[in-house]
């Protein structure tokens, strides 16, 4: 294999899980490697550790131009979301909502979030073989986002749906760019009703929280809070439900990991839920584009250009991590890229690692044991890593 050969816009390579080997070639041989487009004028692709972190803090990039391979904003081409300002504009908004997404606020959802998965886990325990995904994965971020954002239970399901829809250009769930434009016109039109009944009687959900915001003595604008509840509704949902898809994979193809973290999970589940976020990538990769000369293995990257920052490769490199394909939740290594890098940093972390330890705590409190029964079905996307469907079956140990 030469690294001219590597098309990283090629999403079969994800969907079948070929793209670790081809990361580990570029980040060997070509650390820097450009990847033409097909529809767009092309891209550079950073896949070594120390040059990601880089890139992440780097003052002379922007995600203005977006932070998606394909030059497009989920949003659209009114006001710039969260995920699409430089700052100090981000983080006037992102302030907004770190007061409900701190540690110590989203400590305040354990025992609700207990009470959701142990709803999820009892119809299946004793079952027999069922599909992971839709039944426990997709569920469990979705209702517990529907209760923060102040979504009625009913209406969760549509959340589902345009979280797909939007997510990746998947034949599964979108016959083309026009079911995203779809989805999303969707999604501001369902926000805009919800946002008006927030207005008239407040609650403390997030829509609620943004729709009384004020940046710079400013409410926010129509276009501010559209974004915000796109960027809300697929981060809150994508992380997660691949987080314990992945992660349930992962102790599949680990046997010795869960008798390992049920010896102790008090204390083993933390390093556990740390190395699958490092193991499963949630988010593959995000993109910058440069706003001046960025000089990296001998290389330059011109203004304008477009700089894709792989951390799904980050997470893998042996020059960081020793066996980096391999997962094991007793590594004690460097911090990982699971949640990105920098100042947009995912702002969901805190409540994403408590849902997955309290899944995977409660699996281990009740004496339950889940067995991987078939073989995974992976997203088609090269930037969300994604599974459709994981069958399973849960018992008693």
């Amino acid at each position: 294999m030469t690294t001219a050969s590597i098309d990283l816009t090629d999403v079969s390579a994800f969907a079948q899980g070929r793209d670790a080997d081809l990361l580990r070639v570029l980040r060997d041989d070509d650390p820097l490697h450009w990847n033409d487009e097909p529809d767009g004028p092309g891209f550079w692709s950073v896949t070594r550790y120390a040059d990601i972190r880089r890139i992440a803090t780097d003052p002379a990039v922007t995600v203005r131009e977006g932070t998606q391979i394909p030059s497009r904003r989920a949003e659209g081409d009114g006001d710039r979301s969260i995920h699409h300002l430089d700052a100090p504009e981000h983080m006037k908004l992102r302030r907004l909502v770190i007061p409900v997404l701190r540690p110590a606020a989203v400590a305040r959802w354990e025992d609700e979030i207990t009470t959701v998965v142990d709803d999820l886990l009892d119809p299946w325990v004793g079952a027999g073989e069922f599909d992971l995904v839709p039944a426990i994965s997709a569920q469990l971020p979705l209702l517990v986002l529907g209760r923060l954002l102040g979504v009625p239970p009913q209406d969760c399901p549509d959340i589902l749906r345009w979280t797909n829809q939007m997510a990746s250009a998947d034949p599964e769930y979108a016959d083309g760019p026009e079911t995203a434009v779809r989805a999303r016109d969707e999604v501001f039109a369902y926000f805009r009703e919800l946002e008006a009944a927030r207005r008239a009687v407040p609650d403390d959900g997030l829509v609620s929280v943004l729709a009384h915001a004020q940046v710079d003595e400013h409410p926010l604008t129509r276009g501010q809070l559209d974004a915000y509840y796109l960027i809300l509704m697929v981060a809150g949902n994508e992380t997660t439900r691949n987080l314990l898809s992945g992660g349930v994979h992962a102790l599949h193809l680990e046997p010795a990991a869960w008798p390992w973290i049920t010896a102790d999970p008090a204390a083993r589940l933390r390093p556990a839920i740390e190395e699958m976020l490092r193991w499963v990538s949630p988010v593959l990769c995000m993109r910058r584009t440069a706003t001046a000369p960025l000089e990296l293995h001998g290389r330059t990257i011109a203004p304008g250009e477009k700089v894709v920052m792989w951390f799904v490769s980050g997470n893998r490199d042996d020059r960081v991590y020793t066996d980096p394909d391999a997962f094991r939740p007793w590594r004690d290594e460097a911090d990982h890229l699971g949640f990105g890098w920098g100042a947009h940093a995912c702002l969901g972390a805190h409540l994403a690692r408590l849902e997955a330890t309290v899944f995977f705590r409660r699996l281990a409190e009740r004496g339950l044991e889940i067995t991987q029964t078939g073989g995974i079905d992976r997203l088609a996307s090269n930037f969300f890593r994604g599974t459709k469907h994981l069958p399973v079956r849960i018992d008693h140990g």
